[in-house]
């Protein structure tokens, strides 16, 4: 997504590319969709209040670096490899989230101020500054800001339904899928039919919009489908253009499946009803995102009290200005 209107579309590294411009460098997991969003949230106003451009390097170590860790790699002279392919870049600002982007860019950052997305596990005076989730635990330290969820590069206008406006309750589903944390079962996307048909029940004028995620596992898909067909409900199953930021946009409620911290903070963004459908997730980490996103009226479990007001959740503009002033003084 473009953030800014002068801003080019990010370009991957090659290996053999060179720069002439001013530079932000991004490194980042190859693979990692989610996590390169958080660099994105970061990169991005961070291009245009410096006057920079953004590139992207998807890191992917060969297997005999897999094994390194920051503490170790730090160690590295900075023409070794596989550092030595990025340094032609000449960054001023390097911004690196993931295991391996760590390892890589631990021995660049006692050149170039680094920012480092997520828990880099190794000593915080390695980076410039860090920007773990709060439910990491690390703590308050003055080179690391602390966010509630995950950071997303969105803003209001990436939540402007471009569909026609109707004169119905909206209500927009949101599923996760399958992760490490979790695997879905049938029983959780019967359930989760039974508590959908039971509020269209309560709110015979409700429409719903249900997106599913690359991770939902086609029988849950199948599930929702066979349950819910006959009422008025628009599926998308994965065919074609993902609509989900027009399915935020319309929404008047929104329900979104526990299993996805990213998905509940973007839910979140706009401070409308945010209902987390409840999993046996057993990551404690989870559990204390819950508790603060909750704690602080951005959202509520599925079934349960609302408060009276939903409280956007806007961790980005905050945490801007925060970073600009450490930087700063770099």
């Amino acid at each position: 997504m473009r953030l800014l209107d002068d801003e080019p579309m990010p370009k991957t590294l090659g290996m053999h590319e060179t720069f002439s411009q001013k530079t932000i460098l991004v490194l980042c997991d190859n693979g990692k969709t989610g996590t390169l969003r958080q660099c994105e949230a970061i990169a991005y106003p961070l291009a245009g209040h410096y006057n920079a451009h953004v590139k992207i390097a998807n890191v992917t170590l060969p297997l005999w670096y897999r094994f390194f860790t920051p503490f170790l790699s730090r160690h590295w002279p900075l023409r070794s490899a596989p550092a030595r392919r990025y340094l032609n870049a000449d960054p001023f600002l390097i911004i690196a989230a993931g295991r391996q982007a760590c390892v890589l860019a631990a021995p660049m950052a006692k050149l170039v101020p680094t920012i480092v997305m997520l828990n880099p596990r190794c000593s915080r005076d390695y980076f410039t500054i860090i920007i773990p989730p709060q439910h990491d635990g690390i703590g308050s330290y003055p080179n690391v800001i602390e966010t509630l969820g995950a950071l997303h590069p969105h803003d209001a206008a990436s939540f402007e339904s471009i569909a026609e406006k109707e004169n119905t309750y909206t209500l927009t589903v949101l599923l996760g899928g399958d992760s490490k944390h979790y695997r879905f079962q049938n029983t959780d996307f019967i359930e989760l039919s039974l508590y959908l048909k039971q509020k269209i029940k309560l709110t015979p004028s409700t429409r719903m919009l249900i997106t599913a995620s690359r991770r939902t596992p086609p029988h849950g898909i199948l599930i929702l489908q066979t349950e819910l067909a006959g009422l008025d409900v628009t599926f998308w199953d994965g065919n074609g253009a993902n609509p989900y930021f027009d399915y935020l946009g319309a929404a008047d409620e929104v329900l979104v499946t526990g299993d996805s911290i990213s998905m509940i903070s973007e839910a979140c963004y706009m401070g409308k009803a945010v209902e987390i459908w409840p999993l046996p997730i057993k990551n404690k980490r989870f559990h204390r995102f819950y508790d603060e996103i909750i704690k602080n009226k951005h959202a509520v479990f599925a079934n349960t009290l609302w408060p009276e007001t939903f409280v956007p959740l806007r961790e980005r503009d905050r945490v801007l200005p925060l970073v600009i002033s450490l930087l700063e003084r770099v």
